[in-house]
């Protein structure tokens, strides 16, 4: 599967951590679901209308195990475009569809450190691009996101400037339907891909990184 990076983001607006409204959506606000596990089903407003595809459950069980006790990362926000016209020249699709996963050390000085943030997006690139080589009606495309850590400080002289990891998921199709079966895949690919980081981070291979 593609895999790559980009140093664009959705916004150039500074996030914090916890965030607490969107700008444009009020009713949108931060939910810890690491605390509130049952949440997820209920509360992703954008894949609700879409449940009956199945990369709607791949996608709820892949939140749901990076909030759990057995992972060391956490998840933000999280958004899905529908399928719409593919405008993307690369890839020989009628149809695209798009989902967003922002996720983050669950120790929160960690993400402070630019070190252990490139390790992180560096090792989900590798296992991302190394395996399903394949499939090649999706990507996935990894960015870092300034975020303000509010548990650290809520200005940039208190030490809680770091960043966060951006996953967006692409999928392609012929129609409206391959390209939900396709970013299934996808979505299932990027849980095994993360499973695998969160194995290296237990074992210890980030904490050598410093010697």
């Amino acid at each position: 599967m593609d895999a790559f990076t980009s140093s664009q983001t959705d916004s150039s607006e500074l996030r914090s951590h916890p965030w607490t409204a969107m700008q444009n959506d009020q009713t949108s606000v931060y939910m810890d679901f690491k605390k509130n596990p049952k949440l997820i089903r209920q509360s992703l407003e954008d894949f609700i209308p879409l449940k009956k595809w199945d990369f709607v459950e791949s996608f709820y069980a892949l939140v749901e195990w990076i909030n759990s006790p057995q992972s060391v990362l956490e998840s933000n926000d999280c958004t899905f475009n529908v399928a719409q016209q593919n405008t993307d020249n690369q890839y020989p699709y009628a149809q695209k569809c798009s989902a967003r996963l922002m996720i983050l050390f669950r120790d929160i000085p960690e993400n402070c450190q630019q070190r252990s943030i490139d390790w992180l997006m560096q090792n989900i690139l590798q296992s991302v691009a190394s395996t399903k080589q394949g499939f090649k009606a999706g990507a996935i495309c990894l960015s870092q996101n300034e975020t303000c850590y509010l548990a650290l400080g809520d200005s940039p002289d208190t030490g809680g400037m770091g960043l966060q990891i951006v996953l967006t998921f692409f999928a392609y199709g012929k129609n409206d339907k391959r390209c939900y079966e396709n970013m299934e895949q996808v979505i299932s690919h990027a849980h095994d891909c993360l499973k695998k980081v969160n194995k290296k981070i237990v074992n210890g291979e980030l904490d050598a990184i410093y010697g």
